[in-house]
């Protein structure tokens, strides 16, 4: 449903924001449907809610796909780390590729059917090793 909502505003150019813990809709005058304004208005928190997990994941380095369905950030040649919605859950995993292979030659999940704020910590924590890693950190 929230995919359905954000296309629309989308299609529509319509610009939406959290102020202040608010929605900030910004769009010409006659642009907002009143059946789009309720659907705002009926799915609010949860649009609120997904525009901050958007952000704390852009904030992270992630690239997010579809609105938030699925996000994605690249640690390496041919290393990448996903976070994908199934519903009301979501699933982390790593994948690894050839230089052009389609097909991973190594995944590993890291969280599954669990609420998105879980499999987010999950690949946050891994991305704080990584980091750890790579300024010499070993074990920390």
């Amino acid at each position: 449903m929230l995919y359905n909502i954000f296309y629309e505003i989308d299609n529509l150019n319509i610009q939406i924001k959290i102020k202040n813990k608010k929605l900030s809709l910004i769009y010409e005058e006659g642009t907002l449907t009143l059946d789009l304004k309720q659907k705002i208005k009926q799915h609010k928190q949860q649009l609120i809610k997904r525009l901050e997990e958007n952000e704390m994941a852009r904030v992270k380095g992630f690239l997010i796909y579809r609105y938030g369905e699925l996000y994605e950030y690249r640690y390496g040649l041919g290393a990448y780390l996903f976070i994908e919605r199934e519903g009301d859950m979501a699933i982390a995993w790593r994948a690894n590729y050839m230089p052009e292979d389609k097909q991973p030659y190594k995944t590993k999940i890291l969280a599954e059917r669990v609420p998105f704020e879980k499999a987010f910590q999950e690949v946050a924590g891994f991305i704080d090793w990584l980091q750890r890693q790579k300024r010499g950190v070993k074990g920390a």
